[in-house]
């Protein structure tokens, strides 16, 4: 079969930067806890630049950076795979870092450098002046100001984004990292599939594979089973996707296969209403764009040719502009009835979940879509040469490999427990491993020290009445705690108010709080936890250390 001969010529990079933006506006959609922050507003204004521009080096460039400063400020309480997210944004970092100092990076800035420069004075001076807001007390404070620091920031940045010139180069610029993010694609989905291999996984009573299909399949009464064979399926189905789908994306003759298995696998569990599965799932969705063989591209860029001509009746360059004003559309309308909800009924816990629900409908409609535009390129490309775009090269964004890899043993370590791949495991490094084969070696000491809360008034482990953020509903119920947790929620408590608290720690009950202002118990716990432990470590709550391990995030 030859390639249509309408096809253009692929275009790896202008097809990745913009899957991957609008991934970062399905993101957006997912926990919205980012529209209170100058942070997230700063990404969604760059995700919207690179989805008008998505062949500009230095748009896509500043959607990096901007991801990177949104997921600083809400670490360590981010999702696994928001994460992850941030690691490949390293990997892109350390590339546009290499490319900028290539010989082609340096020729694309002589030619537009003046261009951008021109825009920078107006966004430092926006940056001073948010920087003034928090720094300087004698400042006028509270949402009203900070609001308007933050609108001062947001156009200072569109002024740039919309007016500095197109920077090329894109193709050599994505060459550097494409390699390396297939490579941290694998590695996610071992660790991912790895931290699964627990005794606890293989209980068909409460195993995450289990719970998830059940709750999945009560969207579609009796047509889908939930027999204990149907749950023992679904277990030892998630080990065959988890483990099959890398394997299948790496090898030329299964790579269609791999993409068929990978859309179907990922949107069957968007379905899911927890927070977040369906941002995970946007999230493979546009990493796929990275295993696209030339040929499978060329086609893929037809079928766009053609939907783009039809929308714009006969002019590409119109239909273009008019389906960027479409995502960006869709997701302020998606994001306005999102923010109806928490302003006519309550930021709450529960309408956090309908707004969730509202946001998977706008994936889901952009899930269905590319994943088709997937599957037909390749199916139209089946006869052709699957070679990637790219070949692996040393360059220095393979250094970001590193945080990738360590990222799945630190529970095995004593450290990190909640973010490191083991999402949905039933995985519990603690008190006495469940795990197949991994026992922890104590280099860090975290996980040693537990403690039990009894009781705690107000009660810091429940949810916030309004959430700021994933942190405040993590595992809710689950009172098993390090030392650490405790002694963050402690620490940050504020105080002016009350707490009572009774725990156990070895065996001894003890109690903590401040009444009257006067602070009784181990007052170590109302230190502050030094700031890159605050920002690095996040364990997960448990039920118990020596029972069956429960479904937990």
């Amino acid at each position: 079969m030859s390639l249509s001969a309408a096809s253009p010529p692929f275009r790896p990079f202008a097809t990745f930067a913009l899957i991957w933006a609008i991934t970062t506006l399905c993101h957006q959609l997912a926990f919205t806890f980012w529209a209170q922050s100058w942070q997230g507003w700063l990404l969604v204004v760059a995700a919207s630049a690179s989805v008008f521009k998505p062949n500009c080096v230095a748009r896509f460039g500043m959607l990096v950076i901007t991801s990177v400063i949104n997921l600083f400020n809400k670490l360590p309480f981010v999702p696994n795979h928001i994460l992850y997210e941030g690691m490949l944004h390293g990997i892109m970092l350390l590339g546009l870092l290499g490319f900028f100092f290539s010989k082609r990076g340096r020729d694309e800035w002589r030619q537009i450098g003046a261009g951008w420069k021109r825009h920078l004075p107006l966004l430092m001076l926006a940056i001073v002046i948010k920087w003034a807001y928090f720094a300087f007390n004698f400042l006028p404070k509270g949402p009203v100001f900070g609001a308007i620091t933050t609108l001062i920031l947001v156009i200072a940045l569109i002024r740039m984004l919309v007016k500095a010139p197109t920077m090329g180069g894109g193709d050599v610029y994505l060459s550097r990292f494409a390699p390396v993010v297939r490579t941290a694609v694998v590695i996610m989905y071992f660790w991912a599939g790895t931290q699964k291999l627990n005794w606890d996984y293989l209980d068909p009573t409460i195993s995450c594979a289990a719970v998830l299909h059940t709750e999945i399949a009560a969207y579609f009464g009796k047509l889908v089973p939930t027999d204990t064979w149907a749950l023992h399926g679904a277990i030892w189905g998630s080990y065959l996707f988890e483990f099959g789908i890398p394997l299948l994306l790496i090898f030329k003759r299964t790579r269609l296969i791999g993409f068929a298995v990978a859309i179907f696998f990922h949107l069957w569990l968007s379905i899911h209403p927890a927070a977040g599965i369906f941002s995970f799932s946007s999230l493979i969705l546009a990493v796929l764009a990275l295993f696209l063989p030339e040929s499978w591209g060329r086609e893929l860029q037809g079928l766009w040719k053609k939907q783009l001509n039809w929308l714009g009746r006969g002019d590409e360059r119109k239909g273009r502009k008019i389906a960027a004003w479409i995502v960006v559309g869709a997701f302020f309308l998606t994001l306005a009835t999102q923010g109806t909800l928490y302003l006519t009924i309550a930021k709450s816990y529960d309408v956090f979940w309908k707004a969730n629900r509202i946001g998977w409908v706008a994936f889901f409609i952009w899930g269905l879509w590319i994943s088709a535009n997937y599957l037909i390129a390749g199916w139209k490309a089946r006869g052709e040469d699957r070679s990637f775009p790219n070949k692996p090269k040393w360059n220095l964004a393979w250094i970001g490999l590193l945080p990738v890899i360590m990222n799945g043993f630190l529970p095995w370590i004593g450290a990190r427990t909640q973010t490191s791949f083991s999402m949905y495991s039933n995985l519990r490094s603690e008190g006495e491993s469940n795990h197949m084969f991994f026992k922890r070696v104590d280099l860090f000491e975290y996980q040693t020290d537990m403690v039990e809360i009894l009781e705690a008034k107000p009660n810091i482990l429940d949810p916030s009445e309004s959430p700021t953020g994933i942190g405040n509903f993590a595992n809710i119920g689950h009172r098993i705690i390090p030392v650490f947790e405790l002694r963050r929620l402690v620490s940050e408590w504020s105080e002016d108010r009350p707490l009572e608290i009774k725990y156990v720690r070895d065996g001894e009950i003890l109690d903590l709080g401040r009444k009257d202002g006067v602070e009784y118990g181990d007052s170590d716990l109302f230190e502050r936890l030094p700031f890159y432990q605050r920002k690095l470590m996040w364990f997960r709550r448990l039920e118990s250390l020596d029972e069956p391990m429960c479904c937990t995030h």
